[in-house]
């Protein structure tokens, strides 16, 4: 699970959701979180951090 915490329109607003629902966006420079209900488009200058665990955060370039 990873955590991300932005600036909302009502101040600071947190999500948590699975780690790989974070990716980036097509539509602003930053994150898509995709919710339960749908996505969230975060600019990278909205968001405060993003925690997740240490195995979630590697990424696998390996070709496989």
């Amino acid at each position: 699970m990873a955590t991300v915490a932005y600036e909302g329109p009502d101040g600071t607003a947190e999500e948590t959701v699975d780690a790989g629902n974070i990716t980036d966006s097509g539509k602003v420079q930053g994150l898509r979180i995709k919710l339960e209900d749908g996505y969230i488009h975060l600019p990278y200058t909205r968001v405060y951090w993003v925690r997740m665990s240490k195995d979630e955060g590697r990424a696998d370039y390996s070709s496989a």
